[in-house]
Formats: C-alpha cells, structure tokens, sequence
C-alpha cells in the first residue's frame, strides 16, 4: 500500500552540501572516474531534493558506490523505505521506480527513421496449444512505413519473419519492432475487425514524424444536437504544445459542444502542457483559478517552496464547455491524472470511462547534464501533486466513473482485456471503450458492431514495463 507523505513548510531548514566523494564516501575501485562523476551528481540531488531526503540523510554513508553509474539510483532507492509512492511493483513482483536517471540525445521535432508502429506492453497468448504469443499494434504513426503498408491500430502481429512469437524469443522481438532496431521487418498480423484476415507486410526503415496528438475527429451523432471532438494524446510534450492547442481551437471553430479526450495511451510528461490542456478545455470563467499545486520537502536546499499553477487563456478555445470526458487507462499517469484531479478540483465536471489509472501522484524537476562523454537526464521524485482543494491522495490510482473491465457497469459493455486495442482510433463500432464513451455522453445506445473483435479470446501472457512518464518540470543545466 502506498503511502502520501505530507511535509508542511514551517521554515526552510539550511544544509551545508558536502564535497563529493568525501572522505567518509570513498571512491571505490570497481568502477570508472566517469562513473563516480555521475553517481557523485546522483548522491547530490538525492541529498538537497528528493522528496525522502530526510532518510537520504541518516543512510547515504551505507549506499555502495562501486557499481556503474546506470545501477546505482535504482540499487540505492531500494535501500530506502519511506519512498512507497517512487514507483510501484510490478507483474512479476519486483520494485519499478518512477525516478530514473538515462542517457538521452538532445534532439528537436526532426523525423525519424524506423517503421512507425507503437505496440502495447501487454502481450496475450494467441495460440493455447502452442504457447504462441501476439504483438498488439497500439498505434501507428502517420506517413510511416507502417502507415503506408495499410497496418492499422488493432492489428495482431502474430509472425515475424518466418518465426511465431514465444516465451523465449519475445522480448528482442518486441525491441526489434519498438525500438527500430531491426534492419527490416517481414510480419503476418491478423486484423481484430471485419472478416478477421490475415496480412503479410514487408517493412524497411523510412522516415516519418513522430507526434503524441495522435489523432482526432468530431462526430455528430444522430438525434443528439452536440458535435463532440474526439482527441487522442499520448504523451505531454511541450514540443507539440502547439499541435495540441490548434485540435482544440479547430474543436471550437468546427462547434464542438463536447470533448472526449483519450489518455488511455498517456503516461505523462510536462507539467506546463498539462496546465495549458486545462486552461483550453476550461470555461473562460475560469481564468487565473489555480489548477494545481505541487509541494516539495520543506528541506529541500535547491527549491523548498509551494508551486501554484493557474489556468490562463481560457478565452481563447472552448469557452463554454459544460464537462470534458476523459477515457482512461492503467497507463494514464502522472500529467493526465493532475488535469482531471485538478479540473475537479475546480468543480468542473469529468467523467472517466477504462480501468483504474496507473496511481502517480508524484512528479520530478528534470535536470539536464554532460559528463564526460554522455548525456544524462536526471529526474528524481521532487514533489507532491495536491489540486486546488489540496487533495492529493491518487496513489492507488483514480477509479473510472464506468469500468469497461466490470461485467456489472451501467452500461453493459463489458472488454475484460481492456486496454489491450481492438481497433483503429476513432472506430465508433468495434472500439468498446468509444463506444461506451459515446453512450454515456448522448444517453443513446450506440451501435455495437455485428462481428464482435476476438480481444476477448486472448489470454495475458506477460507485461513489458513502459518507458518511465511522469509530472516533468524541467531545468537545463
């Protein structure tokens, strides 16, 4: 059980930062000056701000230093134990910490070469009698080599090349796909929808953008006198915040009445992007009304202040918005839980519909470093996510006002491997959870397609863990 530790700042405490490594920390010998370099920095963030620094503290002489710099965070955290809410424990019964410290290459909107296909983390068992395996393709990028061959959100990867998916060759066939690491790739994949066909594709590495405003559509359903826009974002990265906020005025022009935003992919990223989403889905009466607010310890010797984030520009959008629906998934984390606690904060209403979000009410400042020869991003838990109630308690994660994973929810639509896809965004027929959004919002009952996806046949083989999101402030060093 996690738990949400609160620090109320009385009075900011002062700390005299030692050198590093010290000579109460010796060096070790098993490792490189480079590696001490950068475990030095890690100790020295862990010490002036991570959110359990008070047990930092009284344990920091204990922690080995020689080891390599990409084990330590992880090896060290685990030595603490009030920093229940820094992660989470997973499938397989180990510890999964949101704090990461990682390579990473600065990099702007350019294209990129690869194939274009995002899987889902969940991999189901397509084959009882032979213990095979299936890729579900959660998404596929516009213009890419992917696109272009006609593979389609849904679609089950069940041969790659001339070899079936099993227990032991999973995992680097699934980098090979994700990751782009394959030269080229030859799959057979099986389609959820229509007849259920089977497709061969053969994919070379091509060039194409990458976007997390991933698709969207206004539908104007019969009998109901609201157009409603439909938004798919998969990630809050300032970089598209432009992308993003052009959907939302496209909404306002086209007479959108109603929005459903799906976040069931949304892990979350930046904090700003988060505030800026609030503020153009929010009533224009709305303006300067804080969102949120996020609270670091009180010892914190970089940043020991209270952060309020207040909504602006709400003028300029969708002004007049009665409620926003938000479909939602154990993957929807971080940023997406911070916009719809604080949205109800403010009392503006939003209805969730999915499964039980991942529980992240925690976030980092992200800092940026070369050492040496390598780039790192650092970003470990600083700060507690509260809206403008003051409450902050989704550890456990939000539960959905309809839970599509319940026989008995209201609407009787029922997708017990939910969110494992079934078929392309915005396929109002075989899509269960935009089909159960559309009901709920017109009170209709929408049509179910006749040829029912065969999701439900499937058995969880196994989850591979997501890359780490999170409620990202960043600080270029």
């Amino acid at each position: 059980m996690k738990r949400l530790i609160l620090f109320i700042a009385l009075f900011a405490v002062a700390c005299t930062q030692p050198s590093y490594p010290g000579i109460d920390r010796p060096s070790g010998g098993g490792n490189t000056a480079e590696d001490q370099s950068i475990i030095d920095y890690i100790d020295q963030r862990l010490e002036a701000e991570y959110y359990w620094l008070d047990e930092v503290a009284t344990k920091v002489n204990t922690f080995n230093r020689n080891v390599e710099w990409d084990n330590y965070l992880s090896q060290t955290l685990g030595r603490l134990e009030s920093n229940a809410d820094d992660g989470y424990i997973n499938s397989k019964g180990q510890r999964v910490f949101y704090s990461y410290i990682r390579e990473y290459q600065p990099s702007t909107r350019a294209q990129i070469s690869g194939f274009g296909i995002e899987l889902h983390y969940t991999i189901a068992v397509i084959d009882k009698d032979n213990n095979y395996y299936g890729f579900f393709v959660e998404s596929v990028y516009p213009n890419s080599p992917a696109a272009e061959a006609g593979i389609k959100r849904g679609d089950v990867i069940t041969m790659i090349g001339d070899s079936y998916i099993t227990p032991d060759n999973y995992s680097y066939r699934f980098t090979s796909i994700q990751n782009n690491t394959a030269a080229s790739l030859k799959l057979k994949l099986r389609r959820q929808t229509g007849d259920n066909e089977s497709l061969d594709v053969e994919l070379a590495k091509g060039t194409y953008a990458e976007t997390p405003v991933v698709y969207n559509e206004i539908f104007n359903i019969e009998g109901y006198d609201k157009p409603i826009g439909y938004l798919v974002y998969t990630s809050f990265d300032a970089m598209y915040d432009e992308e993003l906020l052009s959907v939302i005025s496209d909404f306002a022009a086209q007479g959108v009445g109603e929005v459903i935003l799906d976040l069931r992919c949304n892990g979350g990223g930046s904090v700003a992007s988060a505030v800026k989403l609030s503020s153009a889905l929010a009533p224009a009466t709305f303006e300067e009304r804080v969102l949120c607010q996020i609270a670091r310890n009180p010892k914190n010797t970089k940043n020991d202040t209270v952060q309020e984030f207040k909504l602006s520009n709400t003028a300029e959008h969708l002004t007049n918005l009665e409620r926003i629906t938000v479909i939602c998934s154990g993957y929807s984390a971080s940023a997406s839980e911070l916009v719809v606690m604080g949205l109800r904060g403010l009392d503006f209403p939003v209805t969730l519909i999915g499964s039980t979000t991942e529980g992240k009410n925690c976030g980092m400042d992200v800092t940026r470093r070369e050492i040496g020869d390598i780039n790192l991003e650092y970003a470990p838990i600083t700060f507690m996510c509260f809206n403008a109630k003051g409450f902050g308690d989704w550890g456990e994660g939000i539960t959905p006002d309809i839970d599509l994973t319940a026989e008995d929810n209201e609407l009787g639509i029922h997708d017990k491997n939910y969110p494992l896809p079934r078929a392309d965004w915005g396929d109002e027929e075989h899509d269960l959870a935009l089909v159960a959004t559309l009901s709920k919002i017109t009170g209709k009952k929408v049509s179910i397609a006749t040829r029912a996806t065969t999701t439900d046949d499937y058995t969880v083989a196994t989850r591979i863990a997501p890359p780490v999101g999170g409620s990202l402030l960043y600080d270029e060093e």
